[in-house]
């Protein structure tokens, strides 16, 4: 998709060039060409409601830490282990850490990966997921009160449900929230929906 974009840049370029447009005109073109790569881009990862085409997107992609998700969505979680060494970029590594530790239930690991991160709804929900699996229910409740993500909330409501014993209602949430959701959020509610079947 993003090679179309750049043989239509060059040919309205070209074009432009012929007729002997003025500056602006390069200048504005150029704007539309680099918002139409970012969004090229980023909607497979956060629109895209096909969730096959985001799977697709991950398997594709040349970026480890996306290859590290597509490992960890539908892999073998030792081969998720050795695409995160691959991951250079100390934020996202961590983001991958915290992912992986938390379904290795490595609570200590997590805590201590989340203390050298910078307050995010993402350091809030496994916060809070962390002083859940330990009874800590003040701090669990105080975590959850600070998200600003509402889907974050819905998969920790989820899970309340989920250890009630109300299964019924923790899928019929989830469904709910499922149908509304796209790109890395959907495989992320897709991979929970199928950790819940077999724990459930």
């Amino acid at each position: 998709m993003i090679w179309i974009l750049y043989l239509i840049f060059f040919i309205l370029s070209l074009t432009l060039s012929i007729l002997g447009a003025s500056t602006w005109m390069f200048i504005t073109l150029l704007l539309f060409f680099v918002a139409g790569s970012f969004l090229t881009l980023l909607y497979p990862l956060m629109w895209q409601k096909d969730a096959e085409q985001v799977k697709k997107y991950l398997l594709k992609s040349k970026q480890p830490y996306h290859r590290f998700l597509y490992a960890f969505l539908y892999e073998q979680e030792s081969e998720a282990e050795t695409k995160l060494t691959k991951i250079k970029q100390a934020q996202a590594r961590k983001y991958a850490e915290i992912m992986l530790f938390t379904q290795q239930e490595r609570w200590a690991d997590v805590k201590e990966l989340l203390q050298t991160m910078k307050k995010s709804d993402l350091t809030l929900y496994y916060s809070a997921i962390v002083a859940m699996e330990e009874d800590r229910q003040d701090e669990y409740e105080n975590y959850k009160k600070q998200l600003k993500d509402r889907d974050y909330v819905t998969w920790l409501t989820v899970e309340e449900h989920r250890r009630n014993g109300n299964r019924d209602e923790a899928f019929a949430i989830l469904d709910k929230q499922i149908s509304t959701l796209g790109g890395l959020k959907l495989l992320s509610a897709l991979h929970y929906k199928k950790k819940l079947l077999h724990t459930a």
